[in-house]
């Protein structure tokens, strides 16, 4: 026939357009009649009706066919090719067509409006293609649309409104589009609707309420959009619905408890949402559920009960929410459940036993939570089990050796509770565990040389705990892994070197153990190894140069180590290094060029080591550093000019080298720069201009250099700065006023320079100031008054200069002062007693001035005063009495004054030498030089003696006289008032002052705190330290102490406890800091032993942070003045101590907290001298 001649001529055209490939899969295509041809269907007459190439593996594209040929066709398919190019608007001459599937294709351009004339078209599938555009608004008028699915392609704009004219839809599948706008109400009149899924778009708006009228609804998805408003309770009448998918939008408001009206619900997803409330109890009558998704969103209150009787739940997870309270026995009747996850909640209790009849559970997840109490031993009946997370809680006891029957068990995480003893063995029985997580427990004993029957595991993570022992040389037999991670372990010995056989291994880190042994060759082999970290071990010998085989290597450090040598050349050939850590070592040598050779370089520190030599140009090809460390060697030559080249400088530091020559040019333009240290080098020119303005910049120190110039405006531009140290240079002209508007500003040391003009009292607005140094200058004129205000100065040094006038009182208002020194000026006039309002002030030097008058009896006030210099003035008269009381001097200088008269019976002033009292005008006392005070009086006595002895002998026969005559009645009265003493001093001996009682009577001290604890009762329990219990005493009205208790129960253990005991008392009995715990004395007692404190109200800063109410309370002014403490007290110790004292376990447990937050660093029980 003609028609069916057409038919033949136009296939055979087409097939004529398609790659050879295809052409052969359409051998059949040949001759005159079509119905023979592959995928072609006839009617009675002959004509093609249906085209089905779907699935063949066609490529080609829809251009070559001359669909006007094919007008009797009903269906055409070719889904699951490879058609590519546009859809011809020549398919609108289908008009029979009923079906059109190009589904699975890559065919792009939009869908042609002729589309919209096929008025017969009932099925169109072009999901999966690379369409755009809109979606033509011409698909709705046919009307006759049942099935409409375009998903997965890249149509925009919003879901067009004529689309909703098909009535008879019964499916409309949009999802994975770019569609944006909100949901049409239109859609809501489509009431045969079976399927509605318009996920993965960019949808907005709310759901409408009208979704009620879509009855026949069975799978409603509109997850991924960015819809937004609360759950509509009319969603809940659709009772046909198996499938509500509302997950990844930005719904708010609680989950409906009418949603227990789906009873045909199969699969709920309400997940990555902003749900609130909690998760309502009527939801355990859905009987039929399988998937119950609620994760991440903002859920509170307990699990409810009523789940336990969903029998067919198989997926349940509720993890990132704040969900609370225990894991109830009730989900254990779950016996269909394959997926629990219940991790990042609030879960508190333990894991219940019953957990054991999940037996058909694939995954286990309760990470991230308050859980407590032992890991159950039934859970190694869970034999399906191929996941168990339970990282992130407070578990405590050992890991079952049940375990080791799970033998499907894949990923196994315990990491970061309280688990303990040793890792069992039988846990080497699981042959297909890929993860093994146990770091960050409190496990010890040796890793088990079994473990190298785990030859299925990629990743082993046992790094901080507690294990001993060495690396297992077996461990090399495990040849699949990728990670190795031992860090922060106790493990010795030398690392194996059958490691070199685990060809897979792509990060090993044993760092800060006791690794000995230098590092062997064999690691060398490792060509997938990205990260190589050997750092805080006891490695010895060089760095092999077989390790510029390790081609893939990323990160390498070794630092904080015992290496010699040099740096190896071939170190040039890691060619993908970013981070190089080498410092701490004993390396030694010159910088080898062929380190320039690392393009990719952004850390290195090679600090503490013994380099020497200039570096060599090649250095200056590295412009990506990020973080650059040489200090602490012997380079020398200039530092590299395009350090900061590449914009991307944070740290910096060369302090402690040689380097000359001028500051690098790079780094006035680098903006990113947060840390500079450049101290204690021989650099010259002019810092000037060479400083530029710095967003993040928040510590530079330039001391102790040849730097000359003016001091830059551009400083007050680096917003974030806390500390600025120029010292030791030959900086000149004045202080910028505009300093003064550093807001952050902690730390100011101008000191040894050339700076002249007067101190700008703009300064008065650093409030944040703790630090101001200008000492060795030439400043001149008076103190500005508004130094007053610096509430936080700790630290104020205007030493030797040529100020003048009167010291000012506002020094007073001061009330942070710890070191005040003033000396080599001159100041005129009299000491300010206002001073003495500096109540923590420890070190006072205002010698070498021009003072008058008296020393004021206010300075006895400075309780924590420890040096004291007023030396080299013309103060006069004596040296007050309140100095009496201030124990805590510990040198004095007085000399080359005019003071007279007795010194105070402190140790200061009795050990002080001669030269410190010397050239002042009748000082007497016990120190050897000076007269005793008696034989000053004596002197003073001698005209009168005479006089005396006859006035003396005179009264004393006249008072014998009188006593025998009233001998009887003073007999009489002495009896009575001796009964009366006696019971006084009874009452008064109970009532002694605490700390004599310390001072002399260990027994009675142990009786009263034992009295006033109630023998150790729990209820005056307060905390625990490092090495013994606290308890609150209340001794007296107005004594409160903490009182530290340590004990042993055995002989051996007595020497051993005795050891932190002892440290503490040596570390404490000479400290004086306004934030170290203040310690008043000790005592033992059998096998105990006592420390006494004074006590903090607040107690400790972990206990303020836990404390959800407290923790609001303890606003950021609050936290950073704490974080100041803490430093302040550290510095002391650090610096100002002798020796220097090193706390070793510091931690929020050992921060306490006074009634006005101010910190006091406790527990010195592993410090070290």
């Amino acid at each position: 026939m003609t028609g069916n001649k057409d038919e033949v001529e136009a296939l055979l055209n087409w097939k004529s357009t398609f790659d050879n490939h295809s052409q052969s899969l359409l051998s059949s295509w040949h001759g005159d009649d079509p119905c023979r041809f592959t995928g072609v269907t006839c009617n009675y007459y002959g004509a093609i009706i249906h085209l089905n190439l779907s699935y063949v593996g066609l490529r080609g594209t829809l251009d070559g066919l001359d669909f006007l040929c094919l007008t009797s066709v009903v269906s055409f398919e070719l889904a699951n090719n490879s058609i590519y190019g546009s859809i011809p608007s020549s398919v609108g001459n289908l008009s029979k067509l009923n079906s059109l599937d190009l589904r699975f294709n890559e065919l792009s351009g939009q869908i042609p409006p002729s589309i919209g004339v096929l008025e017969s078209l009932h099925y169109l599938y072009l999901c999966a293609n690379n369409l755009s555009g809109r979606i033509p608004t011409s698909l709705g008028k046919s009307g006759n649309l049942v099935e409409l699915r375009i998903s997965q392609n890249n149509f925009s704009g919003s879901i067009p409104q004529e689309i909703c004219n098909s009535r008879s839809l019964t499916i409309l599948s949009l999802w994975g589009n770019r569609l944006l706008g909100s949901i049409p109400l239109e859609i809501m009149r489509l009431t045969s609707l079976h399927t509605l899924d318009l996920s993965s778009n960019n949808l907005t708006g709310s759901i409408p309420h009208s979704i009620k009228n879509l009855s026949n609804l069975s799978i409603f998805d509109i997850s991924q959009n960015a819809i937004s408003g609360s759950i509509p309770q009319e969603i809940c009448n659709l009772r046909s619905l198996t499938v509500l998918f509302l997950w990844g939008n930005r719904l708010s408001g609680s989950i409906p408890s009418e949603i227990s009206r789906l009873t045909s619900l199969h699969k709920l997803d309400l997940s990555s949402n902003n749900l609130t409330g909690s998760i309502p109890h009527s939801i355990g009558n859905l009987s039929n559920l399988s998937l119950l998704n609620l994760f991440e969103n903002n859920l509170v209150g307990p699990i409810p009960t009523s789940l336990g009787k969903v029998g067919n739940l198989s997926i349940f997870s509720i993890s990132q929410n704040a969900i609370s309270g225990s894991i109830p026995q009730e989900i254990c009747n779950l016996r269909s459940l394959t997926v629990l996850s219940l991790w990042g909640n609030r879960l508190s209790g333990s894991i219940p036993s019953e957990i054991a009849r999940l037996t058909s559970l694939h995954e286990l997840h309760l990470s991230s939570n308050n859980l407590t109490g032992s890991i159950p031993h039934s859970i190694g009946n869970l034999s399906n089990l191929s996941m168990l997370n339970l990282f992130e809680n407070n578990l405590v006891g050992p890991i079952p050796t049940s375990l080791g029957k799970v033998g499907n068990l894949s990923i196994f995480s315990i990491s970061q509770n309280a688990i303990s003893g040793s890792i069992p063995q039988e846990i080497c029985n699981l042959r297909s565990l890929r993860v093994l997580f146990l770091w960050g427990n409190r496990l010890s004993g040796s890793i088990p040389s079994e473990i190298a029957r785990l030859t299925s595991l990629h990743k082993l993570d046992l790094s901080s705990n507690n294990l001993t022992g060495s690396i297992p040389h077996s461990i090399g037999n495990l040849s699949n892994l990728s990670l190795l991670n031992l860090f922060k372990n106790n493990l010795v010995g030398p690392i194996p070197t059958s490691l070199g056989k685990v060809g897979n291994l792509s990060i090993f880190d044993i760092s800060r153990n006791a690794i000995s042994g230098s590092i062997p060759q064999e690691i060398c082999n490792l060509r997938s190894l990205t990260v190589l970290s050997l750092w805080e071990n006891r490695l010895s010998g060089s760095i092999p140069s077989e390790i510029g085989r390790l081609a893939s290597l990323n990160e390498l450090y070794l630092s904080s180590n015992n290496l010699t040598g040099s740096i190896p050349h071939t170190i040039g050939n890691l060619s993908s290094l970013s981070s190089l850590g080498l410092s701490q070592n004993n390396l030694a040598g010159p910088i080898p060029a062929s380190l320039g050779s690392l393009a990719n370089l952004t850390i290195l520190v090679i600090r503490d080591n013994m380099f020497s030599g200039s570096l060599p140009s090649e250095f200056n090809r590295l412009t990506r550093f990020t973080h650059l460390a040489m200090s602490d060697n012997e380079l020398e030559g200039e530092l590299p000019k395009d350090v900061c080249l590449g914009r991307s400088l944070v740290y910096f530091s060369a302090f402690k080298n040689h380097f000359t020559g001028p500051i690098p040019t790079s780094l006035e333009s680098c903006s990113t720069l947060i840390r500079l240290r450049l101290e204690e080098n021989q650099l010259t020119g002019s810092i000037t201009e060479a400083f530029g303005i710095y967003p993040q910049l928040y510590y530079v120190d330039l001391s102790h250099n040849h730097l000359n110039g003016e001091l830059s405006w551009k400083w007050e531009r680096c917003p974030n700065l806390t500390s600025l140290r120029i010292s030791n240079n030959k900086i000149y002209g004045e202080i910028p006023a505009i300093f003064g508007r550093m807001a952050q500003l902690g730390a100011l040391n101008l000191s040894s320079n050339f700076l002249s003009g007067e101190i700008p009292r703009e300064l008065g607005s650093l409030l944040m100031l703790f630090e101001l140094d200008l000492s060795g200058n030439v400043i001149t004129g008076n103190i500005p008054t508004e130094i007053g205000l610096l509430s936080h100065l700790a630290h104020l040094n205007l030493a030797s200069n040529n100020l003048s006038g009167l010291m000012p009182v506002q020094l007073g208002s001061c009330k942070s002062l710890l070191t005040l020194n003033m000396s080599k000026n001159k100041f005129q006039t009299s000491i300010p007693p206002e001073i003495g309002n500096a109540q923590f002030l420890e070190v006072l030097d205002i010698s070498h001035n021009l003072l008058t008058g008296n020393i004021p009896g206010a300075l006895g006030r400075l309780r924590m005063l420890q040096v004291l210099n007023i030396s080299h003035n013309n103060l006069s008269g004596s040296i007050p009495r309140t100095f009496s009381d201030m124990s805590a001097l510990t040198s004095i200088d007085l000399s080359y004054n005019n003071l007279e008269g007795p010194l105070p019976n402190v140790k200061a002033f009795n050990e002080a030498p001669f030269e410190a009292i010397q050239h002042n005008k009748g000082l007497c006392g016990n120190v050897s030089g000076l007269l005793k005070c008696n034989s000053i009086e004596s002197k003073k006595r001698n005209p009168y003696v005479r006089v005396t002895i006859a006035i003396i002998i005179f009264f004393l026969s006249l008072g014998i006289i009188l006593l025998s005559c009233t001998l009887v009645v003073l007999i009489i009265i002495n009896r009575h008032r001796r009964r009366i003493i006696r019971r006084e001093n009874n009452e008064r001996a109970n009532d002694l002052d605490f700390m004599h009682i310390l001072s002399y009577d260990g027994k009675v001290f142990y009786d009263r705190i034992s009295e006033a604890t109630e023998g150790f009762d729990s209820k005056y329990y307060v905390g625990e330290g490092a090495y013994g219990i606290v308890y609150k005493a209340n001794i007296s009205e107005g004594q409160t102490f903490a009182i530290k208790q340590t004990s042993s129960s055995q002989d051996d253990s007595e020497i051993v406890d005795l050891i932190p005991f002892e440290r503490e008392i040596q570390a404490l009995k000479n400290l004086r800091h306004r934030n170290i715990v203040k310690f008043y004395g000790f005592c033992s007692h059998v096998q105990r032993y006592f420390l006494v404190y004074e006590y903090m109200e607040r107690g400790s800063l972990r206990t303020v942070l836990n404390d959800n109410e407290r923790a609001v309370e303890f606003h950021w002014d609050k936290r950073v003045n704490v974080v100041r403490g803490v430093a302040d007290a550290l510095s002391y110790m650090h610096h100002e101590c002798s020796p220097p004292l090193i706390h070793r376990d510091l931690t929020s447990n050992n921060v306490l907290l006074d009634r006005n937050y101010e910190a006091r660093v406790s527990d010195f029980g592993t410090a070290r001298l």
